[in-house]
């Protein structure tokens, strides 16, 4: 009988201190905030441009609109139902830039990286 109990206050204890959310709706896989790219050694300087890899998904319920950009520049969008991803390349200039993500009422994330030094 103890071990019964010992079992159910470990299992209450864990659903207790379980996260709401096991995922964000909307996660942003690349480019990781804060970096630099491209990544090399030696660091590649000053660049007047790279072409840049992107990737994300978005889950939420039913159906929804999410669209994507760089800075204040959308580059894509699209309509989904549940689940969506995306990795794609696009052009950057040299410098600092913020990758967002926007599935409206759903969620919205973003990260700042630099292309260059």
């Amino acid at each position: 009988m103890k071990k019964i109990v010992f079992s159910l206050v470990v299992l209450a204890l864990c659903v207790a201190t379980a996260p709401a959310f096991a995922q964000a709706p909307v996660n942003i896989v690349y480019p990781i905030d804060g970096g630099t790219y491209p990544i090399t050694n030696p660091a590649p300087g000053v660049l007047d441009s790279h072409y840049f890899t992107s990737s994300f998904s978005v889950t939420c319920d039913g159906d929804h609109t999410v669209k994507w950009g760089f800075d204040s520049t959308t580059v894509g969008g699209a309509a989904f139902y549940d689940m969506f991803s995306a990795q794609f390349v696009y052009k950057l200039g040299g410098g600092t830039h913020i990758f967002w993500v926007d599935a409206g009422g759903c969620g919205y994330s973003q990260v700042k990286f630099r292309i260059g030094n």
